[in-house]
């Protein structure tokens, strides 16, 4: 039968708003897992106590930050006129509907003016990384490390090139090591001093902290770059430190690595990395701390021929020397200032059958070979291994997901502030809010697995029970079979 549903607008309702929330609700869940009262007495320092107007809670603008980011709402503006009508978000903010939103002027202006130059968000982060530590999730199995680019508030044709000087990273090891291996080779050792290079450098004059991003395949443009880390077991961000778009991936990482040892008191028993880190600092670095590290293999500007030739010559790692394939040595005979050393013979191959396919139009055979090979070497063999094959392949689900989750739902694809110190800030927050929604889900998924498992043991020992009754009663009433005669 067909009927017309009455509006009514003016029906009076007799509810709480604990009442209208739904039990799933993502907020219900974060509320219940997460504890927030550390932040009134972390921001108290930064208001006066004793003058002026009262203030709007902190805890309360914590809240309606996090709001925004777990939802991915783009500004503090449209964060409060959603909280205006929703009663979830309300119920979150312990803010009745006969209490008003704080202006989202009062929200923005003390996140700009009083926060967001200070460490404030980068404690709130710990602090939430803390909560996570107490609840087990973060394991510390292994740790998976990338960056992604977040677009500059800049636009990319207000630009200027200038010219910087720029100081090389000295290797003081690997310097150390090359002079002695010119020492053994009775050579001059290298004189090495700072290299100071002047590069033409695009700069944004919109902001200039951000820096020009420009890699294959990908799109251009002045961007911050977020380096972050994971943690394997449910993908808990454990760090995530923000650089220039024009910095590597490789240079951050082992101080960050020392960073969040130094807060958590945690080592990862294994790393899993891309290409981007494929350098012998990181392996070492990583060697050296105890750390199983699988590294994703770089393909070099090499050319073919040279190697085709490697794979036909034999290493002798004892002697440090190549043999050819007839046997003919090729000892070590110099290394250069970037570590590569060049084994070659004084004599020229005539004769020999194979010289034609070795020397392909060259004068002379040299192999060259880096100082540190044994390290990609060794990395390799972790590579290849199962081991390092199924720690690889983590990758996607984890550094992978925890990125396209933050730009998909969280709003993570443009930068908000200008400036590395705001956005590094921001980052912060809006990585606190990733984290507490992955520890409530994942405390959730806990809560019904042990439940689960609660009632297989009650079912089993209910049936165990019942077994052992069924078999006392059978044993004390046994009916033997009569014999009738006829």
């Amino acid at each position: 039968m067909f009927k017309e549903r009455k509006q009514i607008q003016s029906e009076m309702i007799l509810n709480t708003l604990d009442q209208l929330v739904p039990e799933n609700h993502l907020l219900r869940k974060i509320k219940l897992t997460i504890d927030f009262s550390f932040i009134n007495p972390l921001f108290k320092d930064y208001y006066c106590l004793n003058n002026g107007r009262n203030c709007v809670e902190p805890e309360l603008l914590m809240k309606m930050v996090f709001i925004q980011h777990l939802f991915g709402i783009k500004s503090f503006r449209q964060t409060c006129q959603e909280i205006e009508v929703n009663v979830a978000y309300r119920w979150f903010l312990d803010l009745p509907f006969s209490e008003s939103v704080p202006h989202h002027s009062t929200l923005s202006q003390n996140i700009k003016r009083r926060f967001l130059e200070t460490n404030l968000f980068e404690q709130v982060f710990d602090q939430i990384l803390s909560q996570a530590i107490h609840h087990r999730l973060v394991t510390a199995e292994a740790f998976f490390s990338d960056s992604t680019h977040i677009k500059a508030n800049a636009n990319k044709r207000k630009s200027e090139i200038q010219s910087q000087q720029i100081t090389k990273r000295r290797r003081e090891q690997l310097e150390k090591e090359i002079n002695q291996v010119r020492d053994e080779l009775n050579k001059k050792p290298f004189e090495f001093t700072e290299q100071l290079e002047r590069k033409e450098i695009k700069v944004s004059l919109t902001d200039p902290e951000s820096g020009y991003y420009h890699r294959d395949h990908k799109e251009e443009g002045f961007m911050y770059l977020d380096h972050r880390t994971v943690d394997g077991a449910h993908n808990i961000i454990v760090d995530a430190y923000i650089t220039k778009g024009n910095v590597h991936d490789s240079v951050p990482y082992l101080d960050r690595l020392e960073v969040i040892e130094q807060k958590t008191h945690l080592r990862p028993c294994q790393v899993g990395l891309d290409s981007g880190y494929y350098s012998y600092e990181i392996l070492e670095g990583l060697e050296d701390k105890g750390i199983y590290g699988v590294i994703g293999y770089r393909r070099f500007n090499r050319s073919k021929a040279m190697k085709e030739l490697k794979r036909k010559f034999t290493y002798d790692s004892d002697k440090d020397l190549w043999v050819c394939p007839v046997g003919v040595v090729f000892p070590l005979r110099n290394i250069d200032a970037n570590g590569y050393k060049v084994y070659h013979k004084k004599s020229n191959c005539e004769g020999c059958p194979l010289a034609q396919d070795c020397l392909q139009g060259r004068k002379k055979i040299e192999i060259r070979q880096h100082l540190k090979q044994s390290v990609f070497e060794r990395n390799r063999a972790r590579r290849l291994s199962t081991q390092g094959k199924q720690l690889y392949a983590k990758r996607k689900t984890t550094i992978e997901r925890s990125f396209a989750e933050s730009k998909q739902n969280h709003g993570y694809r443009y930068a908000t502030y200008r400036g590395i110190k705001k956005v590094q800030g921001n980052t912060w927050l809006s990585c606190a809010a990733q984290n507490m929604k992955k520890i409530s889900l994942a405390l959730e998924r806990r809560e019904k697995r042990d439940l689960k498992q609660t009632h297989s043991s009650l079912f089993s020992s209910l049936s165990y029970k019942i077994k052992s009754i069924f078999n006392q009663l059978k044993s004390r009433f046994i009916f033997e079979p009569t014999l009738s005669t006829v």
